[in-house]
């Protein structure tokens, strides 16, 4: 995929997101790229109204985290985002945390997502918003 990353998450390591070693905390994590990716998803052309009265969602089924350098307390961090693969009914994309003032990478994320239709509860084909952003549309 030639897609330049995007920065799609910008956020605090706050204390309440802080572990007893004074850095945050693993959970915490996830939580800033799942984020990131419903900002991603939207740059991509991703509706989420529009999904949400369709009854379709987005459904992780796979993350792969590398934790690379600690983040602590009060560090500003930001998630750039990029598409990886893209599937017949699935996405697979790149996060990578950075520490902003240091511009030191924090961890990274491989996350694949489907589409899913939230009443016959299948997977759905990708969308052609996604093929023509992969390049392939």
């Amino acid at each position: 995929m030639n897609n330049p990353p995007l920065t799609c998450f910008q956020g605090v390591a706050h204390p309440w997101l802080c572990d007893e070693m004074g850095h945050m905390n693993t959970r915490n994590y996830v939580g800033m790229f799942d984020d990131a990716m419903q900002h991603f998803f939207r740059r991509l052309g991703h509706d989420g109204r529009e999904a949400r009265e369709k009854s379709i969602g987005l459904v992780d089924v796979r993350h792969e985290i590398d934790y690379v350098s600690e983040v602590p307390l009060g560090a500003l961090v930001h998630i750039d985002c990029s598409l990886e693969r893209l599937g017949r009914k699935s996405i697979r994309y790149r996060q990578v945390m950075y520490l902003s003032d240091t511009a030191c990478k924090a961890a990274v994320n491989f996350a694949t997502s489907v589409l899913f239709d939230l009443k016959a509860r299948r997977a759905i084909p990708v969308p052609e918003y996604l093929k023509e952003y992969a390049g392939e549309g």
